[in-house]
């Protein structure tokens, strides 16, 4: 397995040669483009998933009509589909991207009739919850852990599963732990849209509750202030890069929802009792020990496939 890496200002990767893990995965990654790029996405002989986690963007399908994507927004792309991509004027867009060969999960699973829901191409939208799922294929594919292609089959199906339900159910909102559908929801929302920086008047709004009801009931469900879950959920993001990624430590800041460096390093080791370079030395210095990130190979562009 490689992983590439896009050379340039903005930060992303392919990882390709999966096979000794999971013959079924093909590839996965992540691509981040500037203001008003374009470029077209070559047909393959496998099926794509892509998912917007920033910026908006418009996809041309040979054939059929144009479609529009913002961030939570989901496509799936059969074998030999093409497709123009023309992003919007936002700063920066980011999108991951996972490939696969379908026939051995359906072999897995024959009940999903995966076959059926997947054949053609499909858009969702307002999925903001698969985020994590396609992040989890990423961090079991690209660490080496215990028993890594069981845990990375398991990823694999669950995102599959679920984004079959985000095709099929499209209104259903995904359960939480949680008694009061509004405070589902408002969990749900600072999970996925952590980046953003929530007022209480904004999230009531969203959930449908007045802003009195809406602390009260978080506190009372959560066992938490709404500060305080949406920093241990931007922390726990964090985490993940500095332990997973060579992004700047101020790039991090920015991408888990911080408006400067300082304040982010402040934050971090309040929660962590350690500031973010420590813990990405000490995350080093266990990988240098046991697991390791595999080897990775710079390549011109990330975006090309």
């Amino acid at each position: 397995m490689q992983i590439l890496r896009a050379r340039g200002p903005l930060p992303g990767f392919k990882v390709v040669e999966l096979d000794e893990i999971l013959p079924e995965l093909v590839d996965l990654g992540e691509h981040r483009e500037a203001a008003n790029q374009h470029y077209r996405g070559q047909a393959q002989n496998h099926w794509v998933l892509e998912y917007v986690i920033e910026g908006t963007s418009r996809v041309r399908i040979d054939g059929e009509s144009e479609v529009s994507l913002k961030p939570g927004s989901i496509a799936c792309f059969p074998p030999n589909s093409s497709r123009w991509w023309q992003y919007g004027s936002e700063p920066k867009h980011h999108v991951l991207r996972v490939g696969f060969e379908l026939d051995p999960i359906q072999n897995r699973y024959p009940d999903w009739k995966l076959s059926q829901t997947l054949h053609r191409i499909h858009f969702a939208h307002d999925l903001m919850h698969l985020e994590r799922s396609f992040l989890q294929v990423i961090r079991e594919a690209t660490t080496r852990s215990l028993h890594q292609g069981c845990g990375l089959r398991l990823a694999l199906d669950t995102l599959v599963l679920e984004v079959m339900r985000g095709f099929t159910e499209p209104r259903k909102i995904l359960s939480l732990i949680s008694v009061h559908p509004a405070i589902s929801k408002a969990l749900g929302i600072l999970e996925t849209r952590f980046r953003k920086n929530w007022t209480l008047r904004e999230l009531a709004e969203e959930v449908g509750l007045s802003r009195s009801r809406l602390a009260e009931l978080f506190t009372i469900e959560s066992g938490s202030s709404i500060h305080r879950f949406l920093t241990k959920v931007r922390v726990r993001h964090a985490e993940t890069l500095l332990s997973h990624s060579d992004l700047p430590i101020g790039e991090i800041a920015s991408e888990c929802g911080f408006a400067t460096i300082q304040h982010f390093s402040r934050v971090f080791k309040e929660v962590n009792g350690q500031a973010p370079v420590n813990f990405r030395r000490r995350c080093e210095d266990r990988d240098f020990e046991g697991p390791q990130l595999l080897k990775d190979t710079p390549i011109a562009s990330a975006t090309s496939a």
